[in-house]
């Protein structure tokens, strides 16, 4: 099997690629990233044989792969709705993804498309959708271009929605980081009540899940077309009980309960959406 891979320098990406490389080593994979040299730094040929890494704008050798699968791990992430981030924020996760699912469309042993959305997409938690942010608005949008091409070529596609996601290689800091930090410092962070519930997943489970998705493909492609799978464990924690658990793993306070600085109504910025990311 041929597998296409957007995304493979971000977070979930780094995390996922030493599990291909240990699960599918018969598969050949060619990885589209806007900086190829570190893709060749960070996987390089003599450890990663059945990987070859061109740049983003490189649609011929796409087109000349001819992938039977395409996961597409690609985004700006961010929580700004600024000016200045339009711009690239649809360059990345609009345009790129179109022209991509356009050279997609020509390529005969196309089946399955594999996009990656949020769980910010869906505000109030009820199924439908409301974006929380521009970011989430532009994932959002992108489904119908999925959508479009896949009735257009035939192709199936698939939507991966990650919870609140952990652990692994770090590319920027996450809330558990940010509470883990404040233990050393001198005065606990103060917060409000911390009510917000959030779905923790580690980063590993992740790739586990497309793992499993190459490991059954023949399962993968009779489920509907253009289903979403959620990807956490289900259980939602508040941020305030987490914080107490890492205080009690660790024997130090993390937190204390005031009229401080209200980390816990930008906490979720933190965690799942940094300031600017750019995961290509």
């Amino acid at each position: 099997m041929k597998v296409l891979l957007t995304g493979i320098t971000g977070f979930v990406g780094q995390n996922l690629m030493p599990m291909l490389l240990k699960e599918c080593p018969h598969d050949g994979f060619l990885t589209m990233s806007l900086d190829v040299k570190e893709a060749e730094d960070k996987y390089p040929s003599a450890l990663y044989g059945n990987f070859s890494h061109v740049g983003i704008n490189d649609f011929k050798a796409v087109e000349e792969f001819n992938p039977d699968v395409a996961i597409h791990l690609a985004t700006v992430t961010t929580a700004r709705n600024d000016t200045e981030i339009i711009v690239p924020m649809m360059r990345a996760n609009i345009e790129f993804g179109v022209l991509l699912l356009d050279v997609l469309s020509r390529c005969p042993a196309m089946k399955l498309f594999v996009n990656t959305g949020s769980f910010a997409e869906f505000r109030y938690g009820n199924g439908d959708f409301d974006a929380a942010y521009l970011y989430t608005a532009s994932k959002t949008a992108f489904r119908s271009f999925v959508d479009y091409y896949s009735t257009l070529s035939g192709f199936k596609y698939i939507t991966a929605i990650p919870y609140s996601v952990y652990g692994g290689k770090m590319t920027v800091k996450r809330l558990m980081d940010y509470i883990k930090e404040s233990m050393d410092a001198e005065n606990p962070i103060d917060m409000t009540l911390g009510e917000q519930i959030l779905d923790f997943i580690h980063v590993d489970d992740i790739a586990g899940f497309f793992i499993h998705m190459l490991k059954n493909m023949e399962q993968v492609l009779t489920v509907p077309n253009g289903t979403d799978f959620h990807l956490g464990t289900g259980r939602g924690i508040s941020i305030r009980e987490l914080a107490e658990m890492i205080e009690g793993e660790y024997g130090k306070n993390a937190i204390s309960i005031g009229e401080g600085v209200h980390i816990g109504s930008v906490i979720l910025c933190m965690l799942w959406l940094p300031l600017l990311k750019i995961c290509l």
